[in-house]
């Protein structure tokens, strides 16, 4: 039973404001950069420049965190994500490349932050943690489903030309703005005095001690390096591989449709994640799922028509939610609270490092193939991966 002092609603309020913010610009991230007249070689660029972003800042942003508090660092991510959204409404290249590497930084400083106080907060009043991963997931998949389908939505006011993707980036301003104002008003953090007067490089040498006295964590963050690599391989590529499916332009709304449908779905394998993490043995689970998308991944490279793709697209994110809740609570029972948000980011950065390996890998074998021959080939290096780290990670994984 939760303690009468912890209330979850101002935590999950805030989190769904920014996931809301970040689930409008999901179906329209490309749009941004074309709709200026810009070609697709400048999208890739300014993409690359937001990874990078994301990828250089995000184990110093969680240093950041663990040093000066989740709420400093959420509020900071907030005010880089406003400030990069601002730059992308002008028509300049210079502005929109910084806008987009400001809001890398705004992903890396907000990712983890709240939700890693949320967990801390939840677990001291009593809370379980399978419960507060659940709640976080559920809340994260609808805020993002409901953002998606709003930004789509709100496409079909802008005007064609510069001007398409406006008013879905004056919204999202407002969906910024309006978290952060919810941070700051309902949130409260005391960061203790020795924790504060810790220099960065202390809080670094702590962060690599951890490491090498839990060698499960680095097996772990090399598991999720895998999964950064299979998203970005599936999130990147189904668009045009479904578009090629599809009969003429007029059926185009089945994309939109498509991305509410997996995010829905994904809810729907956090309620059965929740049901599982019990389990006596969780990381065997989450090895065990990770092969099976492997192999779904194969068969949706060998589809053929919309209903196969979207039956297999749709099992592939049912899993992913599953995994999502289990990589979760896993990493938050063996992560240390003085570090935890370091490790939320160093599981981030490896996220976003295997999201770029999967795009220096795409171009090199673009060469030899389609997205269907890309698409088994990553299927297999990675299940080829995961099979190597599955035996060190169920050795050590800690059992209590």
């Amino acid at each position: 039973m939760l303690s009468s002092t912890f209330h979850p609603a101002p935590y999950l309020a805030s989190l769904s404001a920014s996931y809301l913010a970040l689930g409008v610009t999901l179906p329209a991230m490309s749009l941004i950069i074309i709709s200026k007249g810009y070609p697709l070689e400048y999208l890739a660029v300014i993409m690359v420049m937001y990874s990078i972003a994301v990828m250089v800042a995000e184990v110093p942003s969680g240093v950041f965190a663990d040093t000066w508090g989740r709420k400093a660092s959420f509020l900071l991510g907030l005010a880089f994500s406003l400030v990069g959204t601002i730059c992308t409404l002008f028509d300049s290249l210079y502005l929109l490349g910084l806008g987009f590497l400001l809001t890398g930084l705004g992903r890396a400083f907000g990712s983890g932050s709240l939700d890693a106080k949320y967990i801390e907060d939840g677990q001291k009043a009593g809370g379980k943690l399978e419960d507060l991963v659940y709640a976080l997931e559920i809340n994260s998949g609808i805020s993002l489903s409901v953002g998606a389908l709003l930004g789509g939505w709100l496409l079909t006011f802008g005007k064609d030309g510069p001007s398409l993707t406006q008013p879905l980036l004056l919204v999202r301003m407002v969906l910024l703005v309006g978290s952060m104002v919810l941070v700051t008003l309902s949130i409260k953090e005391e960061v203790a005095q020795d924790i504060k007067r810790s220099s960065y490089g202390e809080q670094f040498r702590l962060f690599a001690s951890v490491l090498r006295s839990s060698p499960f964590l680095v097996f772990y963050s090399a598991s999720v390096l895998l999964q950064g690599m299979l998203l970005a391989s599936l999130e990147s590529y189904w668009q045009p591989y479904l578009k090629a499916l599809l009969l003429n332009d007029s059926m185009l709304w089945i994309l939109g449709v498509t991305t509410a449908i997996i995010f829905s779905i994904s809810i729907l394998g956090s309620v059965i994640g929740k049901k599982i993490v019990r389990h006596k043995s969780p990381i065997g689970i989450y090895c065990i799922l990770f092969i099976l998308v492997y192999m779904l991944q194969v068969l949706l490279s060998m589809s053929t028509n919309i209903l196969w793709f979207l039956g297999v697209f749709s099992l592939i994110y049912l899993l992913l939610g599953v995994l999502s809740v289990i990589g979760t609570y896993v990493l938050n029972k063996v992560a240390e609270d003085r570090v935890r948000t370091s490790m939320i980011s160093l599981s981030s950065f490896s996220l976003q490092a295997g999201g770029v390996l999967t795009n220096v890998f795409a171009a090199s074998l673009f060469l030899l193939g389609g997205i269907a021959f890309f698409w088994k080939v990553s299927a297999l290096v990675g299940a080829v991966g995961m099979l190597t780290l599955a035996k060190p990670m169920l050795q050590r994984f800690p059992i209590s």
